[in-house]
């Protein structure tokens, strides 16, 4: 099953944020073989893109012929997927990616600042209830056993009748947890971790706009500045 993190940010600017403007910056971008842009322009409020960094990698193949493995240079791209929505930038890919790429608008679309949203358990709960979920792997830390053991567990509660209860309960606890989101006839399957960091078990070429709009509500209205 394909995942990702996925890393949301908040932009704010002394004027209005126009997405055209950011499509009309990000085109006149001065690319090179090496870093450029793909963009598209879903709607007047939207806009997809890709951010490419290619660099040179040295790689090993076997020569059958001499019998002798030996390298060669090659170029490699790290594609950097991106969208701008109504004032949210949303990035998918690792940390070190999401970094580069903000680092890189952060200088083009200046005034525009770029705020991260931090998506913290306990707000999320709070957010979660009355949705339709399955609880699967929790990891707790510092967790009380008895008066004198303290330790670290990971139990999975997707059979446990009132797992949304555990979560509330000891949510300071808890290190990560898995859940499973029911969003009308699809599931989408979330990793949060208690520094903010949401891996989402689904690519989002794979999902519709219903499952994105979705996804934005919980994480969107589930986070904090």
């Amino acid at each position: 099953m394909a995942s990702s993190s996925i890393f949301i940010y908040e932009l704010s600017s002394p004027e209005e944020i126009n997405i055209e403007s950011i499509y009309s910056c990000l085109k006149s971008y001065p690319e090179d073989e090496n870093t450029y842009f793909n963009l598209e322009m879903i709607s007047a409020n939207e806009l997809l893109g890709e951010y490419v960094i290619v660099q040179n990698a040295q790689e090993s193949y076997y020569n059958p012929e001499q019998r002798v493995f030996e390298y060669r240079i090659v170029p490699k791209a790290n594609v950097i997927s991106f969208s701008i929505t109504d004032g949210f930038l949303e990035i998918w890919g690792n940390k070190t990616s999401a970094n580069k790429l903000v680092f890189e608008l952060s200088n083009l679309l200046a005034p525009i600042s770029i705020n991260s949203i931090e998506v913290t358990i306990d707000t999320l709960l709070e957010k979660l209830k009355g949705y339709k979920l399955k609880v699967s792997k929790v990891c707790f830390q510092d967790f009380l056993f008895t008066e004198d053991i303290v330790g670290n567990f990971t139990v999975d509660l997707s059979s446990y009748g009132d797992a949304f209860s555990i979560l509330q309960k000891y949510n300071d606890k808890i290190s990560s947890m898995t859940i499973i989101l029911y969003c009308n006839n699809s599931s989408i399957k979330l990793r949060i971790t208690a520094k903010g960091r949401v891996t989402v078990y689904k690519s989002r070429s794979s999902m519709d706009d219903g499952e994105i709009l979705f996804l934005h509500q919980i994480l969107l209205n589930g986070g904090e500045h």
